[in-house]
Formats: structure tokens, sequence, C-alpha cells
């Protein structure tokens, strides 16, 4: 019966008095109508086999001319967007006051909002959209996007060549301003221990072609060729890091060409001493040991294995005993190797043994086929010698397994969400804005985590945490990020 229903009102020409001389027939009564300018959507009857509906195909008309007046926009966004979150922790107020010397004070038409400007390039670092005119068609149509920056529906967004050129007139000071205070904002809100320092640095794909690096046409100078992962050799940046061991903030960062190498860049970047600083093996070294013992850091790096250029079965370096008082070595055999001269252009340390006592020596046929053995180390030997020691203990190895999870998490999490595996722009000032506006976002989401519990909790609560944060606030006031004037805007 049901079915018949519905196979009669298939017909769409069927209206209100149709329908009724279609129920009378059949001694049904019509409880509820639904219909659409004159033609039925819905029926419900009752007859004698109970209440039953019948629904019938509609069309909506897609005509979308009428005027309208909406509430404000911010009513559509949801109270648990992630723009909400990052507007909460988000700190602009020193935007104009920084930026007013790039800007005419009376004179000109006027300009796009700095702010407005900054709040589109964040966008596009927590969105990983690398085109700006891909951002600025999303933020035509995105309702959040658009509630973010304070433009209205009916207001005309900025040109994509507008932010090209803002960029170019703002420098890296103001991004590198904003990155400070997400330090800050991090501190003041217990996510930064400072204890255990992770560092490491990543590469990044310039926007380049490989036959261009380097040539006096080339649209990017500064790209260099860096090796990537898979062993490959491709035009690009690098970006050196340092991250807190506890929440993974980043706490310093410094860009550079792709064949700067990690190791070159180690010292520079810190500012106040850690406990403790770890890295990968290219950190490694006498000179950071040395560096890093000056400083009373404890470097967490496998140190480089001892090189050996007459094959394994000779003796390495490792096998003679360096004493740093009497600056001389002890062979396997007993016997003294001293010291002798420096290398004029790598520096190194040369150490020579008597040829009276290699010649007697039984393990000269595993030491050398000369008629003496010699060394050459650098001068941070004792350095690289106490770290090969250190490397044994189960501490150093702990703190070791640490380092993966957190610096190698915060280049995947940056290259995966915020689009840095590959360079938004050209050039090497542009290429440290983007790396900027990245990690400030990793700060700023690590504040939006915390933040967003504490906004959970009832008010008695959030009111007395508000309370003790202010306290903390007013205690750490004095805490400068680590040398971040330093090393951010190099």
């Amino acid at each position: 019966m049901k079915f018949a229903v519905r196979k009669s009102l298939e017909n769409r020409s069927v209206d209100l008095s149709q329908l009724t001389r279609f129920t009378r027939k059949r001694s049904w009564s019509i409880s509820f109508v639904s219909h659409h300018k004159g033609l039925v959507e819905k029926v419900v009857f009752w007859g004698g086999v109970g209440q039953f509906y019948c629904d019938m195909q509609s069309k909506r008309e897609r005509s979308q001319t009428a005027m309208m007046l909406l509430p404000a926009l911010e009513s559509f966004i949801p109270e648990d967007h992630y723009l909400r979150k990052l507007n909460r922790v988000l700190d602009l107020s020193f935007v104009h006051e920084a930026v007013r010397d790039k800007y005419c004070q009376d004179n000109g038409r006027p300009s796009v909002d700095p702010e407005v400007v900054i709040r589109l390039f964040l966008i596009q670092a927590m969105d990983g959209i690398s085109l700006v005119r891909e951002l600025m068609r999303q933020v035509q149509v995105n309702l959040a996007y658009r509630w973010f920056i304070g433009y209205e529906l009916d207001e005309t967004l900025p040109d994509h060549s507008t932010l090209s050129k803002a960029l170019d007139r703002l420098g890296n000071e103001v991004f590198n301003g904003l990155f400070e205070r997400s330090i800050a904002r991090c501190k003041a809100s217990g996510l930064i221990e400072g204890r255990v320092l992770h560092v490491d640095a990543t590469t990044i794909r310039a926007d380049l072609d490989a036959n261009r690096v380097n040539q006096p046409d080339s649209p990017d100078r500064d790209a260099r060729f860096g090796h990537f992962p898979g062993g490959s050799v491709k035009p690009g940046y690098k970006q050196h890091t340092v991250a807190d061991g506890r929440k993974r903030v980043v706490l310093g960062l410094s860009v550079t060409p792709g064949d700067v190498q990690e190791h070159d860049e180690a010292v520079a970047r810190l500012g106040k001493s850690p406990e403790a600083v770890c890295a990968d093996g290219a950190y490694g070294s006498g000179a950071n040991a040395s560096a890093m013992e000056d400083r009373g850091i404890r470097l967490v790096s496998p140190p480089h294995k001892p090189k050996t250029y007459t094959e394994s079965r000779w003796f390495t370096t490792e096998d003679f005993v360096y004493d740093e008082d009497e600056d001389n070595f002890t062979c396997p055999g007993g016997k003294t190797l001293a010291y002798v001269t420096t290398e004029p252009k790598r520096g190194r340390r040369i150490y020579h043994a008597r040829r009276s006592d290699c010649r007697v020596c039984p393990l000269k046929s595993q030491c050398t086929i000369s008629d003496r053995r010699q060394l050459k180390v650098t001068r941070y030997h004792a350095s690289l010698v106490r770290l090969r020691a250190d490397s044994k203990r189960d501490d150093f190895k702990k703190l070791y397994a640490s380092r993966a999870p957190v610096i190698e998490g915060v280049f995947a999490e940056s290259k995966q969400w915020h689009s840095l595996g590959r360079a938004w722009r050209r050039g090497l000032s542009k290429m440290k804005v983007q790396c900027l506006l990245v990690v400030t976002v990793l700060n700023l989401k690590r504040l939006m985590s915390v933040f967003c519990r504490l906004w959970s909790l009832p008010g008695a609560h959030r009111t007395l945490l508000n309370f003790l944060r202010a306290i903390l606030t007013n205690t750490v006031h004095e805490y400068r990020p680590m040398a971040t004037t330093n090393y951010a805007a190099t």
C-alpha cells in the first residue's frame, strides 16, 4: 500500500487538490502535508494500516540573490576552532611600533595594516599554503580566515602582490620579534625547562633549477648545493635549530646556504648554558666538545671515529693513550710518541715515535710499515678522547635516545604540516622569514595546547590558575630568550 501511494505521487505535477481527491477515494485522512510552491514534498497519511509517511522527490532552487542581514562574522566561527585558539595566544601589540620607520607617517595613501599582513603570513605558515596567490584565494572564501585578519564579508581583500611588497618592506626584524615573544610566553607558561637542549639542522629545497646554482643570472643567488635524504645533492638551504627537551619548544635558529656544515653552527646558536646538548654524529667533533667543556656543558653526541689511512689491520689513534699534561702519546707497546710540529695548512699536531723503539717493537707488524709510527691529531684531541669515554656511559646513551623524538619531531612537523620542505620564495632573507614563521607557529601551538586545557576547567579553577600564572609572569619577567637576538636574525 505504501508503495502504491509513492508510485502515485512520483509525478511532480501533483498539487494539493489532486492529493485531496487521491486520499478521499481510499478513505485515508491527511495528518500532515509539506509542500513548496504548490508542489507536494512530504505527506503523512492515516488509514486502515495506521500512520505512515510518503516522501516526494524535490529540488531546491539555487537562486541566492535576495538581500539579508547576517549576524557578526565571529558567530560563525566555532569556539574550538584552531584560529580562535591561535588568536588567544597571539601577541601582536609590538608590530606597529616595530615597523613605524618602514612607512611614511604623514604622506601617501593608507597602507594595508601591518598586523593584517603578519596574520596572513601566520595563516600561510599554520596551514602550509606555499603560494601567496593560493593563500588569498582561500581567504576570499574562508570565513575563519576573514575573521582572523579582521575583514568583513563585503570588504575587499589585499592583493597578493601587496603581501610580497610588504615582505620586502618589513624585512625579518618584525618576524624575529614575533619569534622572541613566542619563546618568552612559552617560558612564562612553564613549557621551557632549559636543562637539556637538542641541536640539529635540516635541508630545505630551494625554488631553483640545479643548473642555475651560483650563476651570475641565477634568480636565487644565495642557494647552494646540499645533501638531502637519500644521498641526493640539490640546491637548497639549511635551518639550524635549537629545541628544548621538555615540550619541543624551538629556542633558536639560523638559516644558511645548503653547503654550510652542521658543526660549524653548533656553538653559535646556544645562549645560556644548559646542562647538556644533544646532537647527532655530525656535531661530535673535538672542536665542539672543547667549546662545550669551556662553557661547562655536556655534549651528548656520538664522537667522530678515529681515521686511519693504513687499513683496518693497523692500530688507530684510539689505540694510543694520550697524556694531556705531558702532551704525548703512549703506543700499545708502551713507547712514547712526542710532539714534533704542527701542519701549516690544516693545523693538525704531529707526533713521532723513535726509530729505535719501532725497529725492535714486536707489535710493529700491527702498527706501521714505516721505520717509525706517527700520529696526526687536532688540537682538540683531549676533548675528543673524553667525549669518546663519556659516550660509553649509560646516562649518555639514555640522553641520546631522547634526541630523535624531540628535534627530528620538530623537523617532521614543520615539513609535513607547515610546508617547510621547499622554499616559498627566493633569497636567503626570505628563506629566513619562512623559517621564523614556521617555528613561531610551532611555539604558538605548544601554547595553544596549554591554554586549551586551562579554558576547559571550571570557572573557579581557571581564576586560580590565571592568578598563579600572573604571579609566575611577574617573577620571570626578567627572562631573556636564549640569545635569540644573536642567532634568530642571522
